[in-house]
């Protein structure tokens, strides 16, 4: 019962990646781009600030480093997020953004997450975004972010701008270069 339950919620988790990086397989619409952008944003984050909950029911000790175990209700194994980071990023982004990680592990078929997340500059202010089709298979989304010399953001310093490639590729729209704004 219990695999059946994890197969259906693993297909639930890859069908709505699917939906959010097929929704418009020739032309996404800029409202389709941005939300893959939040998507793609929410995943990248699972790797620098924001890693995925855990209920601290069980621990793994990898010799090196305490791992809790993940309670997010799509995710229960390495499969399941290396899904995740496939359906919205190109294979050879997503593979490199695997094969960097140190935050989780797997053990018994259960992923673990380190308490390692990386804390956010309190100097960097909320970006802006803008789009450019420059081809038919290729959409950019900047990210313009301001940098503040103090907390309180009163003195800006400078502007950051990053742009995101959203590429069409054989398995849909992905993006292939992504970074954290924080």
């Amino acid at each position: 019962m219990k695999k059946i339950r994890t197969l259906m919620l693993t297909a639930l988790a890859l069908i709505m990646g699917a939906m959010t990086a097929f929704a418009s397989p020739e032309n996404p619409t800029n409202e389709e781009v941005m939300t893959a952008l939040t998507r793609a944003t929410t995943v990248f984050e699972w790797f620098e600030h924001n890693p995925l909950p855990t209920d601290g029911k069980e621990r793994f000790d990898s010799g090196y480093m305490l791992y809790y175990s993940v309670s997010d209700p799509t995710i229960h194994n390495m499969l399941d997020l290396k899904a995740a980071v496939h359906d919205i990023f190109t294979d050879s982004l997503a593979s490199f953004i695997i094969s960097g990680n140190k935050m989780y592990r797997q053990a018994d078929n259960k992923l673990f997450v380190a308490p390692a997340a990386k804390k956010a500059n309190p100097l960097k202010g909320t970006p802006t975004y803008s789009l450019s089709r420059p081809s038919s298979d290729r959409i950019v989304v900047t990210a313009k972010t301001p940098v503040y010399a103090d907390k309180e953001h009163k003195t800006l310093v400078k502007t950051e701008s990053v742009d995101f490639p959203y590429v069409k590729t054989a398995k849909g729209w992905r993006f292939s270069y992504f970074e954290s704004l924080k």
